[in-house]
């Protein structure tokens, strides 16, 4: 009696486990996509950086649960994902340095542009760096992107690679690379000056390369529902060759 019951069990495990590994009726991601953030006004890109940097957070429509799938923006503005699923989705893009928008889209099969219009909270206007002597200097001017922002820092960033930003930068020191307000600040026509001692830093640029330079800006933003961490407003990367 028990060898019986022994065997039943182990036909019943074999025909849990044939069962088990049928394989399923659905189809791979058969999308792709690609866009920019861009200025509403300005039409240019609103970049962002590598580390905590702008996210677009997608919700795939048709199932009785949302799951959220998070597509990450690069330092330049674009983004791009090359495996989903054809659908309806909603999105929200809401802590990044611009202010929150949501919305739905669709997918089709195959390759799709999709391009995102927002307001930064901080334009830099004019930025110019350069190498003079042995400091890096930076000079640029900042616009609000509406009445709620106000400025709580600037800074020049420095770095080897193309992925300059707060989280990628080397710990800069003598130099007056950054200014903290503290209130934050109105933010208004002034022209802005920030600079890097090359001298005081020969341990962060030792070799004969190029090196990255970037500005960027922190707003303080109050009364803006969704803002949460906000992060900071950039301009493109400086390219400076240093021969030491």
């Amino acid at each position: 009696m028990k060898r019986i019951i022994y065997v039943n069990i182990v036909i019943s495990c074999l025909l849990l486990t044939l069962f088990s590994c049928e394989p399923d009726n659905y189809d791979g991601p058969t999308s792709q996509i690609h866009g920019s953030i861009k200025d509403a006004s300005t039409g240019e890109l609103v970049e962002t950086e590598l580390i905590n940097g702008n996210v677009i957070r997608t919700y795939e429509q048709g199932f009785e649960v949302e799951q959220r799938r998070n597509w990450f923006v690069k330092n330049s503005g674009e983004y791009r994902n090359n495996l989903v699923f054809a659908g309806e989705y909603r999105y929200e893009m809401f802590e990044c340095n611009f202010y929150p928008i949501e919305g739905m889209f669709t997918l089709s099969g195959g390759e799709n542009n999709i391009d995102f219009e927002v307001i930064p909270y901080i334009r830099i206007v004019n930025p110019s760096i350069e190498k003079v002597g042995d400091e890096i200097i930076a000079t640029f001017s900042l616009e609000a992107g509406g009445p709620e922002v106000a400025l709580k820092e600037i800074r020049l960033f420095a770095f080897s690679d193309v992925y300059v930003g707060n989280f990628t930068r080397f710990d800069l020191k003598s130099s007056n690379d950054r200014i903290q307000f503290n209130p934050a600040v109105a933010v208004d026509n002034s022209t802005y000056t920030l600079t890097i001692d090359l001298s005081a830093n020969e341990n962060f640029f030792p070799y004969a390369k190029n090196y990255y330079f970037r500005i960027g800006a922190l707003a303080a933003v109050n009364g803006v529902v969704n803002s949460g961490a906000v992060k900071f407003n950039y301009a493109p990367y400086e390219v400076i060759t240093l021969n030491q």
